[in-house]
């Protein structure tokens, strides 16, 4: 069930949410998930909207959750993504299509005991923008994976990514980041960074970035990197009077807080920080 937590100016049925073409909706319109289903979110053409999507905590053993977001021509979309479920196990399937001259952009948070999550963005038209963010933490005996398949069906589109896994204790993160040009599809763009941090001797992050590309005619690039904080930024810190927790908090915050920022809900914000530190 989609239980909206205000009422906004946006079509409600079932587990189908539209927001009609031509709508600029200024304050975010928050979804709260409370069943294992399907949901798709509509966004008509040349519309402005921000989706806030978060998870209900459940006792139940597993939870699957399927998503599907249409962007029509010429509409921007901020869909943010929260998972916090205490489940022993959640899967999240999510599927974004992007139209011409669309703009996404997709800020996740995982924050589950052990996650699946899969994100598909097809970008369909040309000009289509999309940009992904995500921040994946574990701690104890916690294991999430993350793979985002973003994949450019027309000439000049532009993809990016920037995601973070941090992971402490006995956790286990894994970023898949796999980006496709197809052949064709000049002047499209496709990026990606993939960033890992480890805080324990037993802890892992894993990241993979990949490139497909079938033309010549485009611009792409990736990085990646995994590694414990660096001793002597510690030091640095410790030096100037912070504890050494305090003093990973400050550094792990420079990795996140370009992320957290663009999320328009500074309770969420707040919230979500909160979660993070405790599991550092």
């Amino acid at each position: 069930m989609i239980q909206l937590l205000d009422h906004y100016q946006a079509w409600f049925n079932q587990n189908i949410l539209t927001v009609p073409k031509n709508s600029i909706i200024e304050t975010p319109i928050h979804i709260t998930l409370s069943e294992n289903s399907e949901y798709t979110f509509n966004v008509e053409s040349n519309s402005e909207v921000t989706l806030i999507v978060e998870f209900k905590a459940s006792l139940k053993d597993l939870e699957t959750i399927v998503l599907t977001l249409n962007v029509k021509q010429n509409s921007h979309v901020k869909y943010v993504l929260i998972s916090e479920e205490k489940s022993f196990k959640t899967n999240i399937h999510q599927s974004i299509q992007v139209e011409k001259d669309a703009n996404l952009h997709v800020i996740s948070g995982f924050l589950s005991q052990n996650l699946e999550a899969d994100l598909k963005v097809n970008l369909n038209g040309e000009n289509a923008r999309a940009m992904v963010n995500a921040i994946v933490v574990s701690n104890d005996q916690q294991q999430q994976t993350v793979d985002v398949h973003m994949t450019h069906y027309a000439p000049r589109s532009y993809g990016d990514m920037y995601n973070v896994g941090i992971s402490n204790g006995y956790g286990r993160v894994t970023l898949n980041g796999i980006e496709k040009i197809e052949k064709g599809m000049k002047q499209a763009n496709a990026f990606q960074t993939l960033k890992g941090i480890i805080l324990s001797d037993f802890s892992m992050v894993d990241v993979n970035p990949i490139l497909l590309i079938d033309e010549y005619d485009v611009k792409a690039g990736h990085g990646a990197t995994v590694g414990k904080i660096e001793e002597q930024q510690l030091y640095y810190l410790q030096s100037r009077g912070l504890s050494k927790i305090d003093a990973e908090k400050l550094i792990i915050k420079g990795y996140i807080k370009p992320i957290l920022d663009e999320i328009n809900d500074q309770a969420l914000v707040d919230r979500l920080e909160t979660t993070i530190y405790e599991r550092i």
